[in-house]
């Protein structure tokens, strides 16, 4: 039998992640070009339109930094929505007990494993069982004893990235 689980050390880590990031992200990356940009402005107003290559890159970097940013942010939802939940796999099938008491059971047999994106270190993986029913069981790799879950289920499924 194998049990998983967040423990409260992470719950609180990533609980705090998304400020500590706003604030490290934002003044320091965000920030400085910005101040830089306002500052050549005010010098010059033509700037924006003699320099329009260096505005665009600037966008891009900004885009760039918001797409990871949603990443990170998807996979810290996910895994504070799932907070209480424990995942149970037995010989016979995979129990989700969730926090207020409601379980969702599914036969071990013909369970699908697929891992989703990649992102500040955890990996998104979703378990069902397409013969059965649509419901999906969620972890992350944030999760004890999660790489033991989905090695037992699906030897190989296992990436975190590295």
């Amino acid at each position: 039998m194998i049990r998983c689980y967040y423990t409260r050390a992470t719950l609180d880590t990533v609980a705090k992640a998304g400020r500590r990031r706003a604030i490290g992200c934002g003044g320091i990356l965000l920030g400085i070009p910005i101040l830089l940009l306002m500052g050549a402005t005010i010098r010059d107003p033509r700037f924006l339109f003699d320099h329009l290559q260096i505005l665009l890159a600037c966008f891009f970097w900004f885009g760039i930094l918001f797409f990871f940013h949603y990443k990170i942010r998807n996979i810290e939802k996910t895994t504070l929505q799932h907070a209480g939940d424990e995942i149970i796999l037995d010989d016979d099938e995979i129990r989700l007990v969730k926090m207020d008491g409601t379980q969702f059971a599914l036969p071990r047999n013909g369970l699908r494993v697929q891992g989703g994106y990649y992102a500040a270190g955890n990996v998104v993986y979703s378990i069902w069982n397409p013969n059965i029913s649509k419901d999906k069981i969620v972890l992350t790799t944030n999760m004890e004893n999660a790489k033991e879950l989905v090695e037992t289920i699906r030897p190989g499924a296992w990436d975190a990235g590295e």
